[in-house]
Parts: structure tokens; sequence; C-alpha cells
């Protein structure tokens, strides 16, 4: 029951505090049932702006030559298409003498299915010939649906190459509209909060920016350890699944081992031995284990910071949400609450929670965060205020400053720091 005072009227504050956090879940229901229901809405832009924040920087090359912001924006989306299509081109042309060798690729494969099955069945008591027909029937049933198989895959394309479009039509407009979205989002801020407004901004846009080159540094040397290995092993079209592999580990957990399963069906319908298919196998996971170890943390670590459990969450809830485009974007987009967080005083517990040295910091739960107003429970209560990007200063330290008219390029931009 509420309580009462001295003089017998109830104390509202515990009943404030259950409206505001019946408020705030509602609120919080109302967003993620919105993100969930409009997806296919949602998708293209959220990729379209991470991908303007990590193009933004060779945007800014060409217009330091270039004096038309349209021109610099073409001309920066026509150079990540070139890269694009050579990357496509060399897959698509390697593929296409793989399929060449179908048929052997498929009398191969088929063929080890038949011995490795006979062996088994013959542990069992079950006779080569009954283990073949099984076989055949089952060949069989799945080639009597190749139009079905066609059709979804068509649609498919048709689907994925519709969501592209769109995701460059929205990056064109992002960079083309980039100074007036910075303007307006700092325009929607306190005077004094205006220029670390401006630092979080900058701060997003180089988490962006280091996730693409992190990445891309990533994929590079992953490709040059599985198509060295494969070399050794002696896989036929080594660069193509070894460099495959790399461009699926963006998937994270699930792409290396997609990647991994295709040089291995390869190696078993293509190679006489054993030990080939394993040693693919031992190959990856060698690969793998040195990726999440050392790979990974040393060269994105420093990127997005954010803590393996953080990730491993992040990971789930985006395939929950949005499926494999929310796999693909969940972690940088956790990088970008996290730096959002860090300038909400009162959320900075959270942030840390989020963060790569969460082992190392752990003690600071107890000490520095060790107050009032970093309890999430006063921000129901209404006794601390969810003030963005208000920090903690000292008593002889300066006042932030407004950004003013006059750092109008420092505002589009942010490029000089």
């Amino acid at each position: 029951m509420p309580r009462t005072n001295a003089s017998g009227y109830r104390d509202s504050s515990a009943s404030m505090r259950f409206d505001r956090l019946a408020y705030v879940l509602i609120c919080l229901c109302i967003v993620l049932y919105t993100l969930y229901a409009g997806s296919s809405f949602f998708i293209p832009i959220a990729f379209g702006l991470f991908f303007s924040l990590m193009l933004k920087p060779i945007c800014f090359r060409f217009e330091c030559h270039i004096p038309s912001r349209i021109a610099s924006v073409v001309l920066t989306l026509f150079t990540a298409g070139i890269i694009v299509l050579a990357v496509l081109f060399f897959f698509f042309n390697q593929i296409q003498e793989i399929l060449t060798e179908a048929d052997d690729i498929y009398s191969g494969l088929q063929e080890t299915f038949y011995e490795w099955a006979e062996y088994g069945g013959g542990r069992f008591g079950i006779s080569g010939e009954d283990v073949e027909a099984y076989i055949d029937e089952a060949i069989t049933s799945v080639s009597d649906r190749p139009l079905g198989i066609l059709s979804t895959g068509l649609s498919t394309s048709g689907v994925l190459l519709a969501n592209f479009s769109l995701v460059m039509i929205y990056t064109f407009f992002f960079l083309l509209y980039r100074r007036a979205m910075k303007n307006f989002v700092l325009g929607q801020l306190r005077d004094t909060d205006q220029s670390e407004g401006l630092e979080t901004l900058n701060e997003i846009q180089q988490v962006a920016k280091s996730y693409l080159g992190g990445m891309g540094l990533v994929m590079l040397i992953l490709g040059v350890l599985n198509s060295i290995g494969l070399f050794f092993i002696g896989i036929d079209y080594y660069l193509v699944w070894g460099f495959l592999a790399a461009i699926l580990a963006v998937v994270p957990y699930i792409g290396t081992v997609i990647g991994g399963l295709l040089p291995f069906v390869f190696a078993i319908a293509t190679t006489e031995s054993l030990w080939q298919p394993l040693a693919v196998v031992l190959l990856y996971a060698t690969v793998q284990f040195i990726e999440g170890n050392f790979i990974t943390p040393k060269v994105l670590g420093s990127s997005v910071k954010l803590n393996a459990l953080a990730a491993i969450m992040a990971v789930i809830l985006g395939s929950i949400f949005w499926g494999l485009p929310g796999v693909i974007i969940a972690i940088p987009l956790l990088a970008i609450v996290r730096i959002i967080l860090t300038h909400i005083e009162p959320l900075r517990p959270i942030a840390l929670l989020l963060s790569d040295d969460l082992y190392e910091q752990s003690g600071q739960f107890l000490d520095e965060y060790n107050d009032p107003k970093y309890r999430l429970s006063n921000i129901f209560s209404g006794k601390s205020s969810l003030s963005i990007f208000r920090r903690r200063r000292s008593a002889d330290s300066e006042p932030p400053k407004r950004v003013s008219k006059s750092n109008t390029q420092v505002i589009s931009d942010g490029e000089t720091k």
C-alpha cells in the first residue's frame, strides 16, 4: 500500500516511480515492435546510414578537389561500386569455371557417399544394395524439385536487388544532406551541450570508419591464411574458397562455418584420400581460433570496444529482429549505442557493462559509479535526469562552449579534428 506521512496523506513517490517505469516499458515495446514489424522499411535505412558514415571520408576527399557535392557523392558511390563489382567479377568468373566441372564434382561426391554409406551400413548389417537404393531415392527426390528451388532463388534475388538499390539511394541522400542532418541534431541540444554533441557525432563517425577498415583488414588476413592453407593441402580454386570464407566472416560465428563447409564438400568430391577433407576442417578450425582470439580483438577491438558477451547477445537479438541483415549490422550498431550511453551521465554504468575492458574495470561499479545518480532506480523515481551529454566537471573547469555560427565547417563535417 502507498506510504502515508505524518499528516495522513499518501506518499505518491512510489506511484510516480511505477508510472515512469510503465511509461518507459511501453515506449520500449512500441519501438521494438515497430522495428520488428517494419523491418523491410528500416533495414535499408540502417544500412544506408551506416554506409554513408563509412564512405564519408572518401566523399570528403573528393569534395576537397570538386566544388559540387552532388558530383563528389556520385564519384564516391562509383568508386565503391567499382570495388564491389571487381570482387563480384572475380568470384563469378571462378565459380563459372567450377560449374563447368559440376558433373565430375557431382559424380565424385556421389561415389564418396556410396563408399562411406556402404562402410557404415556394413557395420550395422545393412547390405550395400539397400544403401545405394536409399541414396538414389534421396537424390531423385531432391532433383524432382529444381523448379521450386529456382523460383525461390529468383524471387529472393529480386528482393535482394531491390533492397540493394534502396540502400544505394539512401546512402546517396545521406551523404548529400549530411550537413543539414548534423546541424539539425545539434540544433535540438542546448547551447552548452552542442560542443559535446559534435564530439559524440565525430566519435560515431570514427567508429564506422574504423569498423570498415578493420573488417577489410580482417578479411584480407583471413583470405590469405585460408588460401595458403588450401594451396598446401592441394585443393583446387584455393583463392575462391579462401577469400569466400573471409568475406562470409562478416556474419559473426556463422559465416566462417559456412565458408569452411564449401571447400570441405569440394575436397570430398575431388580428392581421393581422406586426409585432405580432414585437413580442410583442421585448417578452418585453426584459422577460426586465431581469428577469434588474436586477429579480430587486435584489429577490431580498438574500434568497436565491445566485450564478447555483449557482441553475442547483439548478434542473437539482431537475428531475431532483422534476420541475416540484423546479424551483420548488430555489432556496429551496438558500438554506436555504447558511445551514446557514455555521454548520458546516469547510463554510463551500462556503457561500461558493454565495453571490452569490463573485466579490468569491474571495480568502478562500486567505486566511481557507486553514487545515487548512477542508479537506474533513481531515473524512474525522478531523482536522476537523463540529461543528454551532462558530464561531471570540476569546480575550476570552464563550462562547455557553444558551437557558434563561425564554426559552420566544423559542424558540417568535423574533419578538422
